[in-house]
């Protein structure tokens, strides 16, 4: 009985890692994403200055 619940366990550990993964990648590409952005918005702020 208590295999079953180590194994169970372990299971949901192996999820909760899995599902972790997922986010960090996705928080990666909203920081990349974002960074573009703030680049983008500095350059029309730039151009806009020398007008």
């Amino acid at each position: 009985m208590a295999e079953n619940i180590e194994n169970l366990i372990l299971e949901h550990l192996k999820k909760i890692q899995t599902e972790l993964a997922a986010i960090r990648q996705d928080n990666s590409e909203i920081k990349s994403r974002l960074s573009g952005l703030e680049t983008g918005i500095a350059r029309i702020a730039r151009d806009e200055s020398a007008n």
